[in-house]
């Protein structure tokens, strides 16, 4: 089956997490899904990556090395004089934690699998198939 020229490009999810085996599951996940994974394995290379390629949504940890979840939501959000993506908060820390980080949505870890898929179609709608 050949792609036609004006089927869309996969919407692209930056996933910002640091412990290897869950980056590789949700960015395994994404991709399934029919969208395009970036990953990023700490905040401040995330940071980098959302200003470079200005990703449809992101999903980023609460706790990471050099640049914490809230500490990249907040520089991407002074970053950008544009409206920024979805953000969706990974923690096992409780709500309590979140409240001020500024993301869109909250996955507690650990997460269900079909709760990834929901926020997923939630903020990015049907995939681009071609």
């Amino acid at each position: 089956m050949s792609r036609s020229p004006a089927s869309a490009a996969p919407k692209v999810v930056l996933i910002a997490e640091d412990e290897e085996p869950i980056a590789q599951a949700l960015a395994y996940l994404v991709e399934d899904a029919g969208y395009m994974p970036v990953v990023a394995v700490h905040g401040r290379a995330a940071l980098e990556m959302a200003l470079a390629q200005r990703p449809d949504l992101i999903i980023t940890d609460l706790m990471m090395p050099q640049m914490s979840g809230k500490e990249f939501i907040s520089a991407l959000r002074a970053a950008l004089d544009t409206a920024t993506p979805p953000i969706i908060l990974m923690t096992a820390a409780g709500r309590r934690y979140t409240d001020a980080a500024g993301a869109n949505a909250l996955l507690s870890k650990p997460f269900d699998l079909s709760d990834v898929e929901t926020l997923l179609e939630r903020y990015l709608g049907e995939p681009a198939r071609g």
